[in-house]
């Protein structure tokens, strides 16, 4: 299954490619962060809308369409 907005933050973290799209788009987003484990389960789409994280809505669209178009399995 492809690697969307809607996988799991554990499967984002996991693969390298995935994770360099967010980091590239959202730089402030730190896997090493030790509440990161609490939101594993979640998907990166509803970790986004969750306004401590401070993401704006067109950044969350950039991260969705990029995760998207690079197709990653």
């Amino acid at each position: 299954m492809a690697i969307t907005v809607k996988s799991k933050v554990k499967d984002i973290i996991n693969n390298p490619q995935a994770l360099a799209i967010v980091k590239e788009l959202k730089p402030d987003f730190d896997e090493t962060n030790p509440g990161m484990k609490a939101a594993y389960g979640m998907t990166l789409k509803a970790l986004l809308a969750f306004p401590q994280t401070k993401c704006p809505k067109d950044v969350q669209k950039a991260i969705a369409e990029a995760l998207e178009a690079a197709n990653i399995e």
